[in-house]
């Protein structure tokens, strides 16, 4: 091998590492600065703690809250999980997406995952669902009847806060088609 050889090799790794430097991606430290009205119809995921790449593919890589939804129009259906209990604690969501979702969701009560309703969520003042509060829910009521795996619970109005979570990409999995019939 000839020396000018070994010396360019270090040059070129050298200045790869100080490009990428210069070009993190700077979106990933701040929670979502994006206008919901102008994405796309498709399918989405945000979460409520800050990536440390965007490449974030397993969701054992993601702790806190996420929401894995399908945008179509202004209309949202998705699902609203805590990723620290393995998503056995999650709210499945539709409503009219502006910069926030307002809606309406169902979640299933006993069984593996939450074993009560949020306190004070039967009333009609919004309650917070997680402990961020990037989800609250109001107006809570029992939904059909028990099964084995626990109360549905119907909560006629909820509001997810966009402005505080951070985009991932979409993973391997979808979002639902539909929460209530």
């Amino acid at each position: 091998m000839n020396r000018s050889n070994l010396f360019t090799l270090p040059l070129v790794t050298v200045g790869l590492l100080l490009y990428s430097a210069m070009n993190t991606d700077k979106s990933l430290s701040q929670p979502a600065a994006i206008d919901f009205n102008q994405l796309s119809n498709g399918n989405y995921r945000f979460c409520s703690q800050q990536p440390k790449t965007t490449n974030v593919a397993s969701p054992d890589a993601i702790i806190g809250n996420c929401f894995l939804f399908r945008k179509t129009g202004n209309q949202v259906v998705g699902t609203y999980y805590d990723t620290r209990t393995l998503g056995e604690e999650s709210l499945c969501l539709r409503g009219t997406l502006s910069n926030r979702l307002v809606g309406e969701g169902l979640e299933v009560i006993g069984g593996i995952g939450r074993q009560k309703i949020p306190a004070k969520a039967q009333g009609s003042r919004l309650v917070n669902w997680d402990k961020e509060g990037i989800l609250q829910v109001a107006k809570a009521i029992p939904y059909g009847k028990r099964t084995a795996f626990g109360q549905p619970i119907h909560y006629r109005q909820a509001i997810v806060d966009f402005k505080r979570l951070y985009a991932y990409n979409l993973g391997n999995k979808l979002p639902p088609t539909r929460c209530l019939r």
